[in-house]
């Protein structure tokens, strides 16, 4: 046995198995750019005039999709899109709709169910899609009073400040708006004290175990929320307004967009299909992963000037309001030079506390990362979770022990690949804190290393490489950077910055 192996097998024996902990990590990334939903929907339109460089109003009838029981019971809303726009646009810059109002006029049926649910007040969270000719789907969204008292009679109008994503103008001639699809979301306040209070809400107060007694009702709110799914008539006229765009500004600003370089975008960013409502980003990934049999961290992304890995993301493909909050999907993968894979590392830990072991690392992507944000909705801080699921394999090589090569052959791996799940959590506040999809920051997780297969060259390693590596506990900490969309690069962080990695 070589002296490597020696001294390995003999810290084995004073200190128990303790060993190489490899960790891969990778990437989530996740979400919240409040996306344009669109659903089933049909609308009457009746237009008080689109007027270009001004604010402009449209109102429409749309239908929407309340639920009633295990069925959708389709009614007529009145909603009204106010908004400010520039006079002209320019091709290469941007233009930013201000001013963003959605008003909808529920009507007495829907306000009557609210009532006899109990509610007592509602709060409102309005999605409208906006289509442009720039080819981009758009969001803007709204908000309505905190807790808007529910009449007693009659249908109720809530009006919902809001703003609105900007636009990339590509090319001179005009920019149109036009309303698609709107989603609502309401959340009422119900009281188990007032009168029509559900069965359910009154059986629930009186439940043993909650605090309150059967003969005294409880006072606290009891929120419920429905979403609903609206679209205008396919024959209505749902242009919001229309924007002359030059090819240069009469009065070009020094600093403007325009003036600029073209940012050079990393080979590969943005390099992934796109499904649904999706956008192409790419943003850079680094992080480190601690050893949980070792003493010691691995860096996951190569040493200063190379760059770390890429992530490129289908950003946003789908969403869907669920349990009072707004659920976004998305998919992701893995770029380092073609390779879905973080960048090989080498890494030194301590065995034992003293023996060093060096080995490289590499993390493959076995699975697309599938990305599920969820984002509170009904008031500020509107705190977001963000979870990142794969399958990665772990490899490693060149293992050296005390600076000894340990000869553990070129077919020496897990038995099988790993999960590994990667969480964010933040705030969707301007500007966002912690992590969000779109600002990046801080992912971590555990990762469990399986036993190891066909190691060794003249002896059977195997049981060695698993006692001092396999097991659970692994600690994962990436830090993803600002995203960048290379067919709007304007409304993106551009080209991605590299982020420090948090350790």
């Amino acid at each position: 046995m070589t002296n490597a192996r020696a001294q390995w097998h003999a810290g084995v024996r004073h200190f128990g198995v303790r060993g190489v902990g490899l960790r891969g990590a990778t990437i989530a990334a996740a979400l919240l750019l409040a996306g344009g939903l669109a659903a089933t929907v049909t609308v009457a339109a009746r237009a008080s005039g689109t007027v270009a460089g001004r604010h402009v109003r449209l109102s429409l009838a749309y239908t929407c999709s309340f639920p009633a029981g295990t069925q959708q019971e389709k009614m007529r809303v009145a909603v009204t899109i106010a908004a400010s726009f520039p006079r002209e646009a320019t091709a290469g810059l941007r233009i930013q709709p201000t001013g963003v109002r959605l008003t909808m006029d529920l009507p007495p049926a829907e306000v009557a169910a609210l009532r006899t649910s109990g509610a007592t007040a509602v709060s409102t969270t309005a999605i409208l899609s906006v289509e442009t000719s720039q080819r981009t789907t758009t969001s803007w969204q709204g908000r309505g009073p905190a807790a808007q008292p529910v009449p007693a009679t009659g249908g109720l109008v809530i009006v919902a400040p809001g703003r609105a994503a900007p636009v990339l103008v590509a090319n001179r001639g005009t920019v149109t708006f036009a309303a698609s699809g709107l989603a609502l979301h309401l959340t009422s306040a119900t009281s188990t004290s007032a009168a029509g209070a559900s069965p359910t809400a009154s059986a629930s107060s009186a439940s043993p175990g909650n605090g309150t007694s059967g003969s005294s009702p409880s006072a606290s709110p009891d929120p419920a929320e429905v979403s609903v799914a609206c679209s205008p008539d396919s024959h209505a006229d749902t242009t919001i307004a229309t924007i002359p765009a030059t090819s240069s500004s009469p009065k070009p600003h020094p600093k403007s967009l325009a003036h600029r370089p073209k940012p050079r975008l990393p080979k590969g960013c943005g390099h992934i299909k796109v499904v649904g409502t999706g956008t192409a980003v790419c943003g850079y990934i680094s992080g480190f992963s601690d050893v949980a049999k070792l003493y010691g961290a691995a860096p996951l992304q190569p040493k200063r000037p190379a760059l770390p890995a890429l992530v490129n993301l289908d950003f946003a493909e789908r969403h869907v309001f669920k349990h009072g909050k707004l659920i976004e999907y998305s998919t992701a993968d893995l770029d380092y030079q073609g390779r879905r894979e973080l960048p090989p590392v080498r890494a030194t830990f301590l065995a034992f506390r003293f023996v060093p072991v060096t080995a490289t690392i590499v993390v493959t992507e076995l699975t697309p990362i599938r990305i599920v944000s969820a984002s509170g909705v009904t008031a500020p801080p509107y705190p977001i979770t963000v979870r990142a699921t794969t399958r990665v394999a772990i490899r490693i090589s060149d293992v050296d022990v005390n600076g000894v090569p340990l000869p553990i052959g070129p077919h020496c791996r897990p038995v099988s690949s790993t999960p590994l799940m990667l969480i964010g959590r933040g705030e969707n506040t301007i500007p966002a804190k912690g992590y969000t999809v779109s600002t990046g920051g801080p992912l971590s997780g555990r990762l469990t290393i399986p036993r190891f297969t066909h190691c060794g060259v003249t002896e059977n390693l195997d049981p060695l490489l698993t006692g001092s590596i396999s097991g659970s506990g692994n600690y994962v900490l990436m830090t993803q950077g600002k995203l960048c969309g290379p067919s709007q690069p304007q409304n993106w962080t551009c080209p991605p910055p590299v982020p420090k990695p948090i350790h």
